[in-house]
């Protein structure tokens, strides 16, 4: 008869460190459970999805779980993931895991060849009543392309050895029909990992997510939040976990949880092939997982160097052939604060500056690329203006961020001096403004950096139209 399981608090759906050459990395796998436990996990889930098991032997699957109970040494309860394609196979290796000592079955409604509703029902039906385990029944329709309908969950809730499901749908009607129709007959476990806190505060109390490898203890505080009424404490925290929940739950799972962990001073492995492949991760990816662990001090942020004062646009008029003796007819000025440095120029537009602007922007020096300054796609500013970035942009990201947040901040500030009438009407329809922008190219809070660039780009304009 199996034991009874209450599945409650958040638990890991661990990943699988691999070698290059595709072994288990048993080392890394002990540290990654042992963090996971240090962090307050309240279980463990080897060889579900997120630890790849499609990809894994039977012999294989078999030796994790294994390793994870061995590791794991009576810590915390061990789910283990036990679905197999045939109801044969699962049962075979959900009376494995019982004969190695893990608490519950984690089983995946079968895939690839879909049974029909009555197939899922006498499938899980079977597992349950010969597997030697408690089943919780795992519903992801996005892998398995069949949704485990909730009048099937209903009748299958009747099954003693039946104790939850989990759903990593995504699909909160979905979600919240289930904790309607089950009731405190059978609780529902959130797999899904952007849906946490609705699904929490409707009712969830046990929760198996891939990102519960980076951040156990973050979901159980949001969890407890919740519990104590804290509803606004408790969005506060999800919506700042939210960005690397959507990475995870939309690049695969396990390589940006490896990355993450890896970032984190855990060697996570790799993934096997062909989850483990060049375009899973992009390097620009990779660094959007570094900032928001950083921004939730998972791991400790880059060195931020502030902007010069000393920022200066002559030296890039000086590399398009513009020297001091041409600076007639020119104006200038400079804005700073703790985020962003501007140094601005304003010229008529048939003197050496319009030339400068000319070559500037046909001839681009890598890393120091201008462009355009617009308010929205296809309105550009007046008077016709360029910027420059300072720092070499050397990422996606820096170029996404010089050139969304930053130029969004610039155009503001002119459109903010047109307004207020301070640009004089034939400077406006006569000259070329050429910006260079010391701005620091890793800062985290975009909005931030909008304000902070119209700050300082307004204070540069106010020098030269005063």
């Amino acid at each position: 008869m199996p034991r009874k399981f209450v599945p409650k608090g958040v638990m890991p759906a661990l990943v699988t460190p691999f070698t290059k050459d595709g072994d288990i990395m048993e080392d890394s796998f002990r540290q990654i459970i042992d963090y996971t436990i240090s962090k307050g996990a309240t279980g463990v889930v080897p060889a579900g999805t997120t630890g790849e098991f499609v990809y894994m032997r039977t012999e294989e699957r078999k030796k994790l779980l294994k390793l994870t109970v061995e590791f794991v040494d009576g810590r915390v309860p061990v789910i283990a993931g036990t679905g197999q394609n045939s109801t044969k196979g699962t049962i075979a290796l959900t009376k494995y895991a019982a004969e190695v000592g893990c608490d519950a079955a984690l089983v995946v409604s079968p895939f690839y060849l879909r049974p029909s509703d009555k197939g899922y029902f006498e499938h899980f039906t079977a597992v349950a009543n010969q597997g030697n385990l408690p089943v919780i029944l795992y519903n992801i329709p996005q892998c398995t392309l069949g949704v485990l309908q909730p009048n099937i969950v209903e009748d299958l809730a009747d099954n003693d050895n039946i104790v939850g499901i989990k759903d990593s749908s995504g699909n909160m009607g979905y979600t919240l029909e289930l904790i309607q129709k089950l009731k405190d007959r059978m609780p529902v476990i959130i797999g899904h990992d952007e849906c946490f806190l609705p699904a929490v505060a409707a009712g969830v109390r046990a929760a198996i997510m891939a990102s519960a490898n980076i951040m156990p203890h973050l979901w159980l505080d949001t969890m407890k939040k919740v519990q104590k009424g804290d509803i606004e404490g408790a969005a506060r925290l999800q919506l700042s976990m939210q960005t690397l929940a959507r990475i995870v739950t939309r690049y695969g799972g396990a390589p940006p949880v490896k990355a993450a962990l890896k970032m984190m001073g855990i060697d996570a492995g790799k993934s096997r092939m062909p989850l483990n492949s060049g375009g899973t991760l992009t390097p620009e990816l990779k660094d959007e997982i570094r900032v928001e662990l950083e921004k939730l001090g998972l791991i400790k942020g880059v060195k931020h160097t502030p902007p010069s004062k000393d920022t200066d646009v002559v030296p890039f008029l000086a590399d398009v052939g513009v020297t001091a003796d041409h600076h007639g007819g020119m104006r200038f000025g400079r804005g700073s604060n703790q985020t962003v440095a501007a140094s601005i120029v304003s010229g008529p537009k048939t003197g050496p500056l319009g030339a400068a602007f000319v070559q500037l922007l046909s001839t681009p020096r890598v890393g120091h690329e201008a462009l355009s300054v617009i308010l929205e796609p296809n309105l550009a500013v007046r008077p016709t203006s360029i910027m420059l970035p300072v720092r070499k942009i050397q990422s996606l990201r820096q170029a996404s961020l010089f050139y969304g947040p930053v130029q969004s901040g610039a155009a503001k500030a002119v459109v903010a001096h047109l307004r207020a009438a301070r640009i004089p009407q034939a400077a406006i329809n006569d000259e070329v403004v050429v910006m260079a922008l010391d701005v620091d190219l890793d800062a985290i809070d975009r909005r931030a950096i909008t304000a902070a660039t119209e700050n300082a780009v307004s204070a540069a304009l106010s020098q030269i139209w005063r």
